[in-house]
């Protein structure tokens, strides 16, 4: 990449899964800058910067957010730390894109957004699903008229995860939980789609250490329109979604955030329409370009994902999650 003074230098925070899945998205983006990378050890940064044509490697997480020469962070560490290295990197006077979630609780990333608006700062949540091709499709459908009104929207998403001793998934230490990890995709589908509910239903097992196993929230709003997100991590559930209308029927074929197959059923005949959406290199590679298209527009929020968004979103989680806990046995 060929550096234009006015892109903001950017660096990884963190070097585990999330990171490798996205870095070859970044370089795809095109206006994404990765000067530096930082992690829990030096040792681990080092490789990841070798393998992946970084030219920086921070000793620590905070020698990163201390540095001038660091713009803007993308945050790729587990759940649990995610308040605490957005918090320091905005107090650093960096801006912040963060893995989802971007905290544990709404109240958290209520405390963010509120640091990141008092000292100007671009903040946002990597919910990558809500810049992709097939979701903004899915928009333009509905702005179309092809359904009508949107009444309902049902959207599930779960994997057989194995339950060991290093899987984040099932550490509640780490933020473990299928609503945090997989729920939050369905949850902020509905939210796009119909708003902030009135009422949150949740059924679903918890385990007595915290970590809820599986879920179903059944979502109410205004006029009797609903929502149903499901999420586990016990069983395979290819990640759809349908959207119901007053005129017709949006299918979307796993992985529905990602891209793939769309089907529309419209009145009278609701014969299928259906559109293939590509995917970009994995998937990532549309919200980092508007990310980088937002920072050199001197945008503090991305208006596609506000983070009004994003504490709607956990605010269903944390009610999910009060309702599951007041529910297992005693």
């Amino acid at each position: 990449m060929t550096r234009d003074a006015a892109m903001p230098r950017w660096a990884i925070l963190g070097t585990g899964a999330i990171a490798e899945q996205t870095i070859g998205d970044i370089r795809l983006a095109g206006n994404i800058d990765i000067v530096a990378v930082a992690s829990r050890t030096a040792a681990t940064a080092e490789d990841f910067a070798a393998r992946h044509g970084i030219p920086r490697v921070f000793a620590s997480v905070e020698d990163a957010l201390g540095s001038a020469e660091i713009d803007a962070v993308y945050i790729c560490t587990p759940h649990s730390s995610h308040f605490d290295l957005t918090r320091q990197a905005l107090h650093a006077g960096k801006h912040v894109l963060c893995e989802k979630p971007l905290t544990l609780t709404a109240g958290q990333s209520r405390e963010l957004a509120e640091l990141a608006a008092a000292r100007g700062l671009f903040l946002m949540e990597a919910m990558w699903m809500k810049f992709t091709p097939a979701v903004l499709h899915v928009q333009e459908l509905i702005r179309s008229g092809a359904i009508g009104e949107v009444r309902s929207v049902e959207s599930s998403m779960g994997y057989n995860f194995p339950r060991t001793e290093t899987s984040r998934l099932w550490n509640p230490d780490l933020g473990g939980g299928s609503l945090l990890d997989l729920g939050v995709y369905p949850a902020a589908f509905a939210q796009l789609l119909l708003g902030t509910p009135q009422s949150v239903a949740a059924q679903g097992v918890m385990q007595t250490d915290g970590v809820d196993v599986r879920s179903t929230l059944h979502l109410t709003y205004s006029d009797d329109r609903f929502a149903t997100v499901t999420s586990t991590l016990t069983e395979v559930i290819m990640a759809f979604a349908v959207v119901g209308g007053t005129a017709g029927t949006i299918v979307m074929d796993p992985t529905f955030f990602a891209g793939g197959a769309i089907h529309c059923y419209s009145a009278p005949d609701y014969t299928a329409q259906t559109t293939t959406v590509p995917i970009e290199g994995a998937g990532y590679v549309p919200m980092f370009r508007a990310v980088g298209e937002a920072l050199v527009a001197g945008l503090t929020e991305h208006p596609r994902h506000p983070l009004a968004d994003t504490i709607a979103v956990l605010a269903v989680v944390d009610e999910a999650r009060r309702l599951l806990a007041a529910a297992r046995p005693r």
